[in-house]
């Protein structure tokens, strides 16, 4: 199952998105892979001190599995001062119970 994850323009900290999605059956296993990414600053051209993009480890209860995506964008002119905002693409592969 495919996941996109929005990030809102923000500034002054790294973004962090708590995601749930349903499958028709019990989950008895799940693994979460990044399938792509658009990251972007909102103000103008940068240069990139530093990029992140991290998913946890999935947890599951019944038919969910949930997991948080981590994001970051900033140069080296202050403390996460730009605005940045993106898009995480995930695919979650779970081992369902028939």
């Amino acid at each position: 199952m495919r996941d996109r994850v929005v990030f809102d323009p923000t500034q002054g900290q790294v973004q962090n998105e708590p995601r749930t999605v349903s499958f028709p059956s019990q989950v008895r296993t799940a693994h979460i892979a990044l399938n792509g990414f658009d990251v972007r600053y909102t103000n103008g051209d940068h240069h990139i001190l530093r990029q992140i993009v991290d998913i946890s480890d999935p947890r599951i209860n019944g038919n969910a599995v949930s997991y948080d995506v981590t994001l970051l964008l900033r140069d080296s002119s202050g403390n996460i001062d730009d605005r940045y905002q993106g898009t995480v693409d995930t695919l979650i592969i779970a081992d369902t119970v028939n």
